[in-house]
């Protein structure tokens, strides 16, 4: 077995620091659906998620001046704190049976990106815009005892016809939408809870907070010196296995590219792998070239260009037919003329935006 690093010069760029880049804050809105005869008093949250300093990161392209510029989505104060204090001024009653304790798993803002691949298996993902995620573990407590309610998992889309350079962005709407989702939580933990959670079996606090945080305990997150190789697939790179060691790194223009050695000793160019490591650094591959991925906390992120369509607004007439005068008297109709597409959509893929790395499902977002 050999390891093959070929054809790379130059010193790796920079990667953004999160903590520097411009904020948004995202504001709760205040509910119309409040729960009349909640079974929950109060309200506690904890915030397991890989990356507690912000809710998401979103790329603002100004219409004037051109550029893009990425900004990292808040809350006002932290998340545990921000949608424990909202769902206790919406979501309870002083008699309630319960407390509720919610498992904060993921919560981010992201926009809808996406590769060339995906748009063949699914073309109306053109119409994508924003996406929000929200993962929650729901427990009632009682007599001290944990009782599991519900595990809330859910996506978001908004779409919407214009171009994504619009004027407006979407700041407003993650604020709506954000809220209207965590209404339907608490409904769905309030419902199951009114209904069975006397007769739910139960667990402890410990056992709990272990779950949750196993995930936290991969070997590629607790290693200072990543495994050298290829990762095949995403669990490869959650265990710091990589199962590939014959390979070349070649950098084409500007883009690195793998390349793997088959059986019969040629190498061949490769875009499955999910990415690899030079023993240092590690790369992901993302739309056929490898990108750098770095850590901040226990969140992965990495810098791409994005992939957006947008519609080609010039139009072409096609004049019509005129009527004909049949033989025997009857007039045919004509077609009438109409405005097309003078080409096929114009593509975008010049914008670079920050990426993360989901470590439950490895998804890209």
């Amino acid at each position: 077995m050999c390891f093959l690093l070929i054809f790379l010069s130059g010193k790796t760029q920079p990667h953004p620091s999160l903590a520097r880049l411009p904020s948004v804050t995202i504001h709760l809105k205040k509910s119309e659906g409040a729960i009349v005869a909640s079974p929950f008093s109060h309200f506690e949250v904890i915030d397991d998620r890989t990356d507690t300093a912000r809710i998401g990161i979103h790329a603002f392209i100004p219409t004037l001046g051109g550029g893009i510029h990425n900004r990292q989505l808040v809350f006002q104060h932290p998340a545990a704190r921000e949608i424990a204090a909202w769902l206790n001024d919406h979501f309870t009653r002083p008699d309630g049976p319960y407390t509720a304790l919610i498992i904060l798993r993921n919560l981010w803002l992201s926009d809808a990106n996406y590769l060339r691949e995906d748009k063949v298996k699914d073309p109306s993902i053109v119409a994508e815009r924003t996406h929000i995620r929200l993962k929650t573990e729901i427990y009632a407590i009682k007599d001290s005892q944990y009782i599991p309610l519900v595990r809330f998992d859910t996506l978001q889309t908004y779409k919407r016809s214009n171009t994504y350079s619009d004027m407006n962005t979407y700041y407003s709407l993650w604020d709506r939408d954000l809220t209207g989702m965590l209404s339907d939580m608490a409904d769905s933990a309030a419902g199951i809870a009114a209904a069975r959670a006397d007769n739910g079996r139960r667990i402890r606090l410990d056992d709990i907070l272990q779950f949750n945080r196993s995930r936290f305990d991969a070997p590629i997150t607790g290693t200072t010196s990543p495994s050298p190789g290829v990762y095949a697939n995403f669990d490869e790179f959650r265990n710091n296995a990589p199962s590939i060691r014959d390979f070349e790194v070649r950098r084409i223009n500007k883009d690195l590219t793998l390349y793997i050695k088959d059986g019969n000793g040629a190498f061949y160019y490769s875009r499955d792998a999910w990415g690899y490591c030079d023993g240092k650094d590690i790369y992901i591959m993302r739309d056929g070239i490898l990108l750098m991925v770095w850590k901040e906390g226990k969140a992965y992120y990495f810098m791409s260009e994005a992939y957006k369509e947008q519609a080609n607004n010039n139009q072409v007439y096609t004049p019509g037919s005129p009527p004909i005068n049949a033989p025997n008297g009857a007039v045919i109709p004509g077609s009438p003329g109409y405005w097309s597409p003078a080409g096929p959509p114009l593509f975008t893929s010049n914008t670079q935006r920050i990426y993360t790395v989901d470590m439950d499902s490895g998804h890209i977002y």
